[in-house]
C-alpha cells in the first residue's frame, strides 16, 4: 500500500514538472497588431508612414525615419546632426490614449474657463489670459506623450531607453529652435496667442526671461515651471531672495502658475503643465 501510495506520488510529481515544462510552449501565444508611427518634421504638414508587421524597437524606427526624413522638407540640410533630439516627440496615438488626452483636456478647459469667469470683473486681465490659454490647450493631440530621451545613443545604450513599441504611434522630429515660450499669469499681446516667444540666450535663467514679460497680479513671484524640451518640468526660484541659475534649453516653455486660486482649482497649476509637457513647442 506504501509503495503504492510513493508510486502516485512520483507519477503525480512528473506530471507536473512536464506540464511546467511544456506548457509555455502549447499556450495560445499573445497576437501583437501591426505598429504604424506618423513621423513628421517640425510643423510641416507633410509626414511618412512607417509601417511594421509585428513589435519594433525605437532604434529601428529611428533609423527608418532617418533614412527617409529627406522627403519632409524641401532643406538639405535636415540629417542626424541637424535634428534636435531633445525636442523630438513621440506619442502613443491608439484609441485609449487619445480618449486619455482629450478627456484631461476637456476637464482643464472646463476648469480654466470657470476660473475666467470668476475673474471677469475683478481681474479681467487674468480672465482674457485664461480664456487665451483655455483654447490652446484645447487643440488637438496625437495621443498622450511617451517621456523618455530619443538621443540615438542613449537609445542604442540604454535598454530602457530603447522600448518596444506596438500598435499606432506618432514621432515628430524637430530642428534646433531659437527662442522659448512664456505662458500663463502674463499679460499677452493683442491677438490670438497664449504664450510670448521670446529669443533663446545661452546662460539666460527665468528670472531674465520674466523681466521681458508683464506678470499678472496673480502671479506667482518666488518660483516659475520651466517645462524643457524633453517634458521635464522644473522648479526655478526667481525671487530676490532664492534665485540660483539654472539652465534653460531652447524650445522650453517658461509657465508661471496662478496664485489665489479657489478651492476647486487648487490642483489646475499642475494640470495645465502636464498638459503642456505634452504638446509640440
Amino acid at each position: 500500500m506504501n509503495a503504492l501510495i510513493q508510486a502516485v506520488f512520483k507519477l503525480t510529481a512528473l506530471i507536473l514538472t512536464v506540464s511546467s515544462i511544456v506548457s509555455p510552449a502549447m499556450a495560445t501565444p499573445v497576437e501583437t497588431a501591426p505598429t504604424f508611427v506618423r513621423v513628421q518634421l517640425d510643423n510641416g504638414e507633410k509626414e511618412l508612414q512607417l509601417r511594421y508587421p509585428d513589435t519594433v524597437r525605437l532604434d529601428r524606427v529611428q533609423q527608418d525615419a532617418l533614412a527617409n526624413v529627406y522627403q519632409l522638407s524641401t532643406k538639405s540640410d535636415n540629417s542626424d546632426q541637424a535634428l534636435y533630439w531633445s525636442g523630438s516627440f513621440l506619442w502613443k496615438a491608439d484609441h485609449r490614449a487619445k480618449q486619455t488626452i482629450a478627456l484631461q483636456q476637456q476637464s482643464v478647459d472646463k476648469q480654466i474657463r470657470a476660473l475666467a469667469d470668476h475673474w471677469r470683473y475683478r481681474r479681467p486681465a487674468a480672465s482674457e489670459t485664461l480664456i487665451q490659454l483655455a483654447q490652446s490647450l484645447a487643440s488637438p493631440l496625437p495621443g498622450e506623450r511617451i517621456f523618455l530621451p530619443l538621443d540615438r545613443d542613449r537609445v542604442r545604450i540604454v535598454p530602457d531607453n530603447n522600448p518596444a513599441l506596438n500598435g499606432p504611434f506618432v514621432l515628430r522630429l524637430t530642428t534646433r529652435p531659437n527662442t522659448v515660450k512664456v505662458t500663463g499669469a502674463v499679460k499677452l499681446p493683442a491677438g490670438n496667442t497664449a504664450d510670448i516667444s521670446l529669443p533663446w540666450q545661452e546662460r539666460q535663467d527665468a528670472a531674465g526671461y520674466l523681466k521681458q514679460v508683464q506678470a499678472l497680479s496673480v502671479a506667482n513671484r518666488d518660483y516659475v515651471w520651466v517645462i524643457q524640451p524633453d517634458g521635464k518640468a522644473e522648479q526655478h526660484n526667481i525671487a530676490y531672495w532664492n534665485r540660483q541659475h539654472q539652465d534653460i534649453a531652447p524650445g522650453a516653455i517658461l509657465y508661471l502658475a496662478f496664485t489665489d486660486l479657489p478651492e476647486s482649482a487648487k490642483s489646475l497649476n499642475a494640470q495645465i503643465i502636464h498638459l503642456l509637457s505634452q504638446r509640440p513647442f
